[in-house]
């Protein structure tokens, strides 16, 4: 209810735009959730699965830093901009020189790390159970890698054109054709008996697939693009100026979960632990990618254009009203996460390769992150308002203190003989850290805007809600265990005949789930209308930030 009130609010094309951007990130976690099912049947917690992982994060790391920071609202503003006041022509041209560059930083930095691979994934990676071959294994892996962030940087830059103008059917499209890409692979690699490598190449072709399935939208664009510094274009220079603290703030966030997965390498078992981690990170990011990233990323346009005009009335509804939708809808996810965890992946995950050690690295690592994710969706949001005011180090500084936590407490957990489980608190504290300084400083920067009593009330019957759903979804399982013994996590589990009663009960606990936290909310007053209809009354000085 609380996303189809907030959708309605949105008007004509806009609306449009914002069920597609909403069922594009659906079907984008969906096919990454299949991608995460072959990958379990086939390899399981294994020391390849591992080797794959520590690759990717890696590689990774160098597409988030260099092109997550150019796309992160520092592009898309100026390349309209461009095309309105000087025309399509010069924007182009500023599309040139940005692709020009973009390639250039990504070429060197992947010659770098093609070169130091060696050293870089043993200095990161070399614990206790990455043996020599694995240690091995994830260097190559790397360096295939290495091809997919010149392609997915093209694929991110042509997203971000056809966003600017308004198309975004393509671009919602390109993330499940890259995860199909990699399904692809997996399971062509394994019929060709190549093994992970099968699936490695398949990150590369889905890459490449991701950059053409846009091709046929910049061409309706009429797309101009020649390799050109940008000499004299002082939007260039605009764009690079702002990426700056951006850079720093993509990669803290993703240097964070690099952090866990380094510390991890670090324990006995580490492989199948650092899988593990993997595999419990994905299960947070499904709720989060539906609900937050989603709503941040249709709401962010219009906060920028709020602070433009000055409505810090309006812009500080907007922020409620999404932060509000945000925790509604993450909240029970939560409690679904925390007690549900066990049939979940069974339901998703336990077959072939992935045995009943999987799932207890895989559930153990889940109960942390599932702590994090209200805080980890609440972020989105309040780091894009202060992108919205142009106030960019704030959150980038609050970022790379959240880094130093995270990193700080999991040494100290280690250290007093912690397992994998306290990888992922150390992970969550540092999250929900960060999200409540975001909270703060935003609240000192705009006075008032967490003045408002209807926000906190819908937050507070939502977390009642969430812990009522949460001990009653924990009672149904002891009570059904009798029936349904595979809500047991040591119970031997047959996927081809205990999946089915396993699925069926699923199903229904969270059908039952959902039903009992609406009428929770409901009753409680927390339901959206309520805090959609927030409107600032009295003492709400605009100002400027």
């Amino acid at each position: 209810m609380q996303l189809g009130m907030l959708l309605r609010r949105v008007r004509g094309g806009a609306l449009g735009n914002s069920l597609i951007v909403m069922a594009g990130f659906v079907l984008s976690r969906v096919t990454g959730l299949l991608r995460d099912m072959v990958a379990t049947y086939l390899f399981g917690t294994s020391a390849e699965a591992a080797a794959y992982r520590t690759a990717f994060s890696v590689v990774d790391l160098l597409y988030l830093v260099i092109i997550g920071g150019a796309l992160g609202s520092s592009f898309i503003p100026v390349f309209i901009e461009t095309w309105e006041r000087d025309g399509k022509e010069r924007a182009w041209q500023v599309a040139s020189a940005v692709v020009t560059w973009s390639l250039l930083v990504l070429s060197i930095a992947s010659i770098v790390i093609f070169l130091a691979a060696p050293w870089l994934i043993t200095t990161l990676y070399g614990g206790q159970d990455f043996d020599q071959a694995t240690l091995e294994l994830s260097t190559q892996l790397t360096r295939l890698f290495l091809l997919s962030p010149l392609l997915l940087g093209l694929g991110g830059l042509a997203m971000a054109a056809l966003n600017a103008r308004d198309r975004f059917t393509l671009p919602a499209m390109a993330p499940s054709i890259y995860n199909l890409g990699i399904i692809g692979g997996a399971l062509l690699g394994q019929a060709l008996g190549l093994g992970i490598w099968g699936m490695a190449w398949g990150v590369v072709i889905g890459a490449l697939l991701y950059l053409l399935v846009q091709i046929p939208g910049l061409n309706a664009l009429e797309m101009r693009l020649r390799l050109h510094l940008g000499r004299g274009i002082e939007q260039v220079k605009r764009i690079a100026r702002q990426m700056g603290p951006r850079v720093l703030g993509q990669a803290a966030a993703h240097i964070s979960l690099v952090v866990t997965l380094v510390l991890a390498a670090r324990l006995s078992d580490g492989t199948a632990k650092v899988a593990g981690l993997g595999y419990a990170y994905q299960l947070m990011l499904l709720p989060y990618g539906i609900f937050s990233l989603s709503l941040s990323q249709v709401a962010f346009p219009r906060l920028a254009r709020l602070v433009a005009e000055e409505r810090y009335d309006d812009f500080s509804n907007d922020i409620r009203r999404t932060l509000g939708t945000i925790l509604w809808l993450t909240l029970p996810a939560t409690a679904i996460l925390l007690t549900l965890g066990v049939p979940i992946s069974r339901v998703l995950f336990q077959r072939g390769a992935f045995d009943t050690a999987s799932l207890q690295h895989t559930t153990n690592a889940l109960m942390g992150y599932a702590l994090a994710l209200p805080a980890f969706a609440a972020s989105e949001i309040l780091i894009r308002a202060f992108y919205a005011m142009q106030r960019t180090w704030t959150p980038v500084l609050i970022g790379i203190g959240q880094v130093g936590l995270n990193m700080s407490l999991g040494i100290f957990f280690l250290r007093a003989g912690n397992d994998v489980t306290s990888l992922a608190f150390a992970f969550s504290i540092a999250n929900n850290i960060e999200a409540l300084l975001l909270l703060l400083v935003l609240g000192n920067a705009i006075p008032g805007i967490w003045a408002q009593p209807a926000l906190w009330r819908s937050v507070g019957v939502a977390v009642i809600a969430s812990g009522v759903i949460g001990g009653g979804l924990l009672l149904l399982t002891l009570l059904s265990q009798g029936a349904i013994p595979a809500l047991t996590a040591t119970h031997p589990y047959v996927w081809t005949e205990d999946m089915i009663a396993l699925s069926a009960w699923l199903i229904g606990a969270l059908a039952l789930a959902g039903a009992a936290y609406l009428g929770l909310s409901l009753i409680g007053r927390a339901a959206p209308a309520e805090a959609l209809r927030v409107r600032v009354r009295g003492g709400g000085e605009a100002r400027r930030f």
